[in-house]
């Protein structure tokens, strides 16, 4: 979607959430017709539970408008997803596009929910723009949907060949056709913020096989390539900040209910509220860091005494 010169207002489309509270913002403006300042906004991808959510969450309280993506419309609507059978923490987590969107209108923002499912090619780019049109500009994208399937735990032997596709395009192919429109808009604007949610099993050797302390080859070959995202994005467009966001081990709501089966990123894991502020604020004050680089978000929450 083409954006309007910077200097222009911005002009957002009526969305499908309206705040009653916020009836003096119009197209991303806030204020009296002799004084506006442009509201902030974000999209935060996977933010109906988890790291997704609790971000989503902390940009509204920093005073952003979020559009928000996820699978889950509404509270036990996880129960029907595809892969709920075979992971019964999916179901068992909670979380949807409706809580996520709620806790967000209850800071006095605006919430834009979006269902979105990252195998669905065709829908990627259309729901980008979307999202865009509904918040009207965008000044901050955070990539942290991932595909959420079986055999994350299994060896190489053991997955099927359609689990190998799966996993490349959702957590690759996906990402980058989500992205395109919304890099687009931020290029046209000659600014904007993009950040990467990584791991480190995507650039450290791994020390334990999966199913035993370790991860799946196909979840580190596939977030190594989503790793390079940010890094090749921070050359070829100097104008914008992208960074990798790397949230370490984090007791998420499907890590808690998983029990002993995702017992090793329980053990000393952060509290995924806290992953979440610090994510939130990083974003917000992007300009404390190089764009292209990854920045440990527990060890800058300690910095900023979120964590201990």
């Amino acid at each position: 979607m083409a954006a309007p010169p910077r200097s222009a207002p911005v002009r957002s489309a009526p969305g499908p959430v309206e705040d009653p509270q916020q009836s003096g913002e119009r197209g991303g403006w806030r204020g009296s017709v002799d004084s506006v300042t442009p509201v902030k906004t974000a999209i935060v991808t996977g933010a109906t539970r988890g790291i997704g959510r609790a971000t989503a969450i902390a940009l509204a309280a920093r005073g952003y408008d979020v559009a928000i993506t996820g699978r889950t419309r509404r509270e036990g609507d996880a129960a029907a997803l595809p892969e709920a059978q075979q992971m019964p923490e999916v179901a068992a987590a909670g979380g949807s596009l409706e809580s996520t969107a709620a806790a967000i209108e209850g800071q006095g923002r605006r919430a834009v929910p979006l269902v979105l499912d990252l195998l669905d090619g065709p829908g990627l780019a259309p729901l980008a723009e979307r999202a865009v049109a509904e918040l009207g500009h965008v000044d901050v994208l955070v990539n942290n949907a991932i595909y959420v399937g079986p055999y994350a735990e299994n060896r190489l032997l053991e997955t099927p060949p359609d689990e190998l596709q799966k996993r490349v395009f959702g957590n690759i192919t996906a990402q980058l056709l989500f992205l395109q429109p919304v890099l687009r808009h931020m290029v046209e604007r000659g600014q904007g913020t993009i950040a990467n949610m990584t791991t480190a099993a995507a650039y450290v050797r791994p020390r334990a096989v999966a199913g035993e302390g370790g991860w799946s080859l196909i979840y580190g070959v596939s977030k190594a390539g989503f790793h390079r995202i940010a890094e090749q994005l921070a050359i070829e467009y100097p104008q914008l900040t992208v960074v990798n966001v790397q949230p370490g081990q984090v007791i998420t709501e499907r890590v808690a209910a998983a029990g002993e089966k995702l017992a090793f990123v329980a053990r000393g894991g952060a509290a995924v509220a806290k992953v979440g502020e610090a994510t939130a604020r990083i974003v917000d004050e992007i300009e404390q860091f190089a764009s292209g680089s990854t920045i440990q978000i527990q060890d800058q929450a300690r910095t900023w005494g979120i964590l201990p």
